[in-house]
């Protein structure tokens, strides 16, 4: 969690923590992200501001690797950005059960495919092309990504998983 208000960023740390996330740390400037992205290389998900303490926020992704998915929690004020981020954001004030669903996502995402996903997937119960779309647009909605966005993300954690599309746009559905 990083946010340059360190008030903020520990709320919403206890937020997480009371829902049952594990939070590693709480920082106010993108140095001490970088620093703590760096220990903890095995991954996560960063949830920030725009603007912290020391940095504009829109590079860290690239400057800290692909091991870390991005949640951006945008002023009004920043709102146009959102579409230049190329990662997942939310328009404050923050609706509490978005933000939970949009980590809980990614933290999804990053693990192996749950059993009954697969069944139905396999068994082709499922019309791939519109779970993909009803993806999509949960994360244009949810998540202010653009259509090229959601489906990269969609495409990109499907490669990074060794999943097919329709089973990580279930994930994205169901969580």
């Amino acid at each position: 969690m990083a946010n340059s208000n360190p008030n903020y960023a520990k709320r919403i740390a206890a937020l997480f923590r009371s829902s049952g996330l594990y939070v590693g740390g709480v920082c106010v400037s993108g140095a001490q992200l970088m620093d703590f992205a760096h220990r903890h290389y095995l991954g996560g998900v960063a949830v920030c501001s725009v603007k912290l303490k020391d940095m504009m926020t829109v590079n860290l992704p690239h400057m800290i690797g692909q091991s870390y998915d991005f949640v951006y929690l945008v002023s009004p004020n920043f709102a146009g950005i959102c579409s230049s981020l190329n990662a997942t954001s939310l328009i404050m004030p923050i609706n509490r059960v978005n933000l939970l669903s949009t980590v809980n996502m990614f933290l999804n995402l990053a693990e192996h495919t749950p059993m009954a996903i697969k069944k139905q997937i396999d068994s082709g119960a499922v019309d791939e092309k519109r779970t993909i779309l009803k993806a999509k647009n949960l994360l244009i909605t949810r998540n202010n990504l653009t259509e090229p966005q959601a489906h990269r993300l969609i495409q990109k954690k499907s490669m990074d998983t060794g999943r097919k599309m329709a089973e990580t746009a279930m994930i994205i559905l169901n969580s």
